[in-house]
């Protein structure tokens, strides 16, 4: 049977929905989502399926509330915090996330009981999303070899509030620059993307923009 243009166009809406489910960004699935209920509702409205325009207007809005929240609300909703060391709770989020860690940061679980070594836990509101760890510089700079978030955090928004440009690790902490290591091409990516550079000896410094 042959579809018309309209049913292939609901057809297409609720792909774009159910592929939103897969994105573990949240990010990424509020944009991807936004899209899918935003094209129902209009589809509900073409074949004057009420109900389901509502629902779908609805979830449009929602999506929207969220997005506006996840995307300028930034300095609301993170934070960084000084970690003292030894930490059972430091050990347990590296254990947790040790087989990603090592695909991310192949030499960091070789160093990362280094007595000189400062960790610092990334939240959002109360809930730990990330750890960052590194070494503070005898002119004031801060060396970072290691900046883990949970894949629903990797949209670099919280990189860039914290390293980028919203520098919060330097202003709360007093650091003068941040220094990064890359330790995998994954991690190079990152760093590109909130703005880093690559300098000499392998270091990364921010350029601001």
């Amino acid at each position: 049977m042959e579809l018309s243009p309209v049913e292939i166009f609901g057809y297409c809406a609720s792909a774009v929905i159910a592929y939103s489910l897969t994105r573990s960004s949240i990010v990424r699935l509020r944009w991807f989502n936004l899209a899918g209920a935003s094209s129902f509702c209009l589809y509900g409205i073409i074949i004057q399926a009420y109900p389901v325009a509502i629902l779908n207007g609805f979830i449009t809005l929602t999506n929207l509330f969220f997005l506006r929240r996840l995307l300028f609300d930034v300095e609301r909703q993170f934070s960084v915090l000084a970690v003292s060391r030894p930490s059972n709770y430091v050990d347990f989020f590296l254990e947790y996330h040790q087989q990603e860690i090592k695909h991310l940061f192949p030499r960091f679980m070789k160093v990362s009981a280094d007595i000189k070594r400062e960790y610092f836990f990334l939240t959002e509101r109360t809930e730990v999303v990330g750890m960052l760890s590194g070494y503070p510089q005898t002119n004031g700079d801060f060396l970072v070899d290691f900046d883990f978030v949970i894949p629903a955090y990797r949209d670099c928004h919280l990189g860039q509030y914290i390293i980028g440009k919203g520098q919060q690790l330097s202003k709360q902490f007093g650091f003068q620059n941040i220094i990064a290591l890359a330790d995998s091409y994954e991690h190079e990516h990152y760093l590109h993307s909130i703005g880093f550079s690559p300098k000499k000896n392998g270091r990364w410094t921010f350029d601001g923009e």
